[in-house]
């Protein structure tokens, strides 16, 4: 059985960076709404708090998912940021709208991801039950 190469993408030309850029921004916007959905899950307006179970179910995970979830977003909108940067205003790149995008969509998340986790670590009480 012969087993072919793929040939891997080139990272050092712009216009592969810029689509590269674009793709990690929408994946870091959907990590965006999944963190967001980890955070907010089981918000109690009236007491203005987070309630859950750590003992229960999918609460044993929660603080490590909403720890891990943020390391992931910000990791994602980084390297989606730094990638359209790069890219973005170089003569060779015909895909300026996605350095746009990428670095846009990076930014988006990487500031709200600490948002998130500090209204998390404000907010969480934990209820045995």
């Amino acid at each position: 059985m012969v087993f072919e190469i793929m040939k891997l993408p080139n990272l050092r030309l712009h216009e592969t960076q810029a689509q590269f850029a674009a793709i990690l921004g929408v994946l870091a916007l959907f990590c965006l709404v999944a963190l967001t959905y980890a955070v907010f899950r089981g918000f109690n307006q009236d007491m203005m708090a987070i309630i859950f179970n750590p003992s229960a179910g999918l609460g044993k995970y929660r603080k490590l998912g909403v720890f891990a979830g943020t390391a992931v977003t910000l990791g994602v909108g980084v390297t989606a940021g730094l990638l359209g940067f790069n890219s973005l205003g170089q003569k060779r790149n015909t895909k300026q709208g996605m350095s746009w995008l990428g670095l846009a969509f990076g930014a988006l998340a990487v500031s709200a991801a600490p948002v998130l986790l500090f209204a998390w670590m404000q907010l969480n009480q934990s209820t045995l039950g």
